[in-house]
């Protein structure tokens, strides 16, 4: 057992569910614990408290590392929500109830970018449906209207990483800005991923590492929907494909790309 679960004292049987690159991840009976060796979780739990996240519970630091405290969420990924759709099942009741996943996805980040946030590294296992409430999680890379401890944020998973991101990072060293519009084609990539079970680049070379996968996104080079998607649905890709605009001044808001996935459903 970690020591940090004794310390804390939660209660149940710790169950380690991941632990690489600097974080460990623990599900302690109905708890959740997520330790990291900097700043990352402590960060991520200022995050929480400030947008007043009822499944928060506590923060802070352990050594030279930090500890967020959470209810566990027993929900349902975007990934898995889609599973369905993506085995082919064409079923009206199927058609609706993706469209009204990806409604309710596209709600919950017009939520965040109402309150004033940005995620920073939105993919399919970053939103949750709970019950009748749709939580986006894993806000560590979050930027918002309340000061949290400053990192150097370099982008998140290359695979759902919006065009102009992937051109910062390729082309400078800063610190990125997170974007609602980069947001949306994280989301709009999300989506495609899910349904296809491929991202939706068309890369050069797929086992190349990260930043020959960001110069394709860069360079704009969208794969071929019909090559990919188990069958047409044509209103749920139009919707996806429209939030995938590679010109983030064109790109449809959160808002605005719930409302295509809330018309389009009978």
């Amino acid at each position: 057992m970690h020591p940090l679960i004794t310390k804390l004292g939660l209660d149940g049987d710790p169950k380690l569910l991941h632990e690489r690159r600097g974080t460990t991840f623990f599900k302690v009976g109905d708890t959740a614990l997520k330790i990291t060796d900097g700043l990352m979780a402590g960060r991520e739990g200022e995050v929480l408290a400030a947008l007043g996240a009822d499944h928060y519970t506590a923060h802070g630091r352990y050594g030279p590392g930090t500890w967020l405290v959470m209810r566990w969420i027993n929900g349902t990924s975007l990934w898995d929500a889609l599973e369905p759709a993506h085995r082919g099942d064409d079923t009206p009741a199927t058609r609706r109830s993706i469209l009204t996943a990806a409604a309710e996805a596209a709600e919950a980040l017009a939520d965040l970018h109402a309150a004033g946030w940005t995620h920073g590294d939105l993919q399919p296992d970053h939103v949750v449906f709970e019950d009748d409430v749709v939580r986006i999680i894993d806000l560590a890379c979050a930027q918002g209207p309340v000061p949290v401890p400053f990192y150097v944020h370099r982008g998140g998973l290359a695979h759902t990483t919006a065009p102009e991101i992937a051109t910062l990072i390729l082309n400078t060293t800063d610190h990125i800005t997170a974007t609602p519009e980069a947001d949306v084609w994280s989301l709009a990539a999300s989506l495609f991923w899910s349904w296809t079970r491929t991202p939706p680049t068309d890369y050069r070379d797929p086992d190349g590492g990260r930043s020959k996968l960001l110069a394709d996104i860069a360079a704009c080079r969208p794969r071929e929907l019909a090559a990919v998607r188990p069958r047409p649905f044509p209103p749920f890709e139009g919707a996806v494909l429209a939030g995938l605009t590679h010109d983030p001044e064109r790109r449809l808001s959160a808002a605005d790309l719930a409302r295509s996935f809330r018309s389009a459903n009978p």
